[in-house]
């Protein structure tokens, strides 16, 4: 079997990639990437174990035990336009996390999965105590997703691993930036006398656009709000950047103090004077499987994404641990609350340890080296920084 410590870091390097703009290295320091300081701590063991390879490769083959299944699972299900793969494994597992296995997907499928669309029936299959996923109503022993062919334009209209409405401004802005990118971002340092701040049509002057950045390149513009710190180590992952509009690269200039000018072509919040600029990152579409880390994963909370302390289902969260630690966009973390320490009244009020109390679990869309961004599928608790994301075995 492949190396997937090694596979890990490739895909993850290849996902960063993909959102960093030719011209600004930038972006490889988004979300406080850089604070290796708590990551030691925290980072799961990689190795994969001769025993999880073993159960990789017999699920590959034979599918789950039927006892797995969701109550209701159905004989069959017709694809529809607005499922998404999170939703359908809903419909067939007790534990969505398992989709994979159902599938009986390899490693590489699990990353760049064939694709599913509206329109196709999926077949569930039982024998000998076994279950498997079939696009065909026999099915095989050996179950491969397998998409016709179809034009680019219809691409598209796959369906998605989770609802993109739900964490569409996650995957386009700048969330959390660390101090390298403060640093080095360039800036708004000048405006036209008729402006203090600017709208959309507004032309402004910026130092810092990198002397490759092609004209017409669009640029987000942000300020940094709050660090957002680690919930354990209390080490700073980063600063909360607000979004406040965007602005098109009009004419560029060189040299150490050249000023380039930008035109404003959407202004949220109030931009000007000493707002930050940072390359548009390329959108990708979410469609990779749900499924557990190979490796254990413990992380915390440590942010609620919408300027609140505590949150719900459907809302994001920010993770302490990133491709550092195994994750990479698809995983699913379980989450719990660190169990209580409280005095045994029957015991002579001796000091007990209640257990941690699981109410929830977290797909992982989005992940950088040290923090990563879920979006938290359901809860039965409140969610507050510092509970537990792990694995969810």
């Amino acid at each position: 079997m492949r190396d997937l410590t090694k596979e890990h870091q490739a895909a993850s390097g290849r996902r960063l990639h993909a959102f960093t703009p030719k011209f600004a290295g930038a972006m490889l320091s988004v979300a406080g990437f850089t604070a290796a300081a708590s990551v030691p701590a925290l980072a799961a063991d990689l190795t994969v174990t001769p025993a999880q390879q073993a159960e990789a490769r017999r699920t590959a083959q034979q599918g789950i035990p039927v006892s797995e299944l969701a109550q209701n699972a159905p004989s069959q299900y017709t694809v529809s336009t607005g499922d998404t793969l999170w939703g359908i494994s809903g419909r067939f597992l007790r534990q969505p996390w398992r989709w994979p296995e159902l599938w009986g997907m390899n490693q590489q499928q699990i990353r760049n999965p064939h694709l599913i669309y509206p329109g196709q029936v999926l077949y569930l299959i039982q024998r000998d105590g076994r279950a498997w996923l079939s696009t065909t109503p026999g099915g095989s022993g050996t179950v491969h997703l397998s998409p016709r062919v179809r034009g680019g334009a219809v691409d598209s209209a796959a369906i998605q691993s989770i609802a993109a409405t739900d964490i569409e401004p996650f995957l386009i802005r700048p969330l959390v930036v660390d101090e390298g990118t403060l640093a080095t971002s360039a800036r708004i340092v000048a405006v036209p006398e008729s402006r203090v701040f600017l709208g959309p049509d507004d032309n402004a002057y910026a130092r810092g656009i990198a002397v490759d950045a092609p004209p017409g390149s669009d640029w987000q513009a942000y300020r940094p709000v709050t660090p957002v710190r680690d919930p354990v180590t209390n080490a700073v992952l980063g600063y909360e950047a607000e979004y406040e509009g965007n602005a098109r690269l009009a004419r560029s200039a060189q040299g150490p103090d050249a000023v380039s000018t930008m035109q404003v072509t959407q202004a949220q919040q109030e931009m000007g004077v000493g707002t930050l600029l940072m390359p548009q990152p390329a959108r990708e579409a979410v469609r990779y499987v749900p499924h557990a880390p190979d490796a254990e994963v413990d992380g915390r909370v440590a942010k609620v994404y919408g300027g609140v302390e505590f949150g719900g289902a459907k809302q994001v969260v920010v993770l302490n641990v990133g491709s550092k630690a195994g994750l990479e966009p698809g995983h699913v973390l379980a989450l719990s609350r660190t169990g209580e320490t409280v005095r045994d009244r029957t015991d002579s009020n001796r000091t007990i340890r209640l257990p941690d109390e699981r109410y929830g679990l977290a797909f992982v869309f989005r992940v950088f080296p040290g923090v990563a961004y879920a979006f938290v599928t359901d809860a039965s608790n409140v969610i507050a920084v510092g509970d537990r994301a792990t694995s969810p075995r």
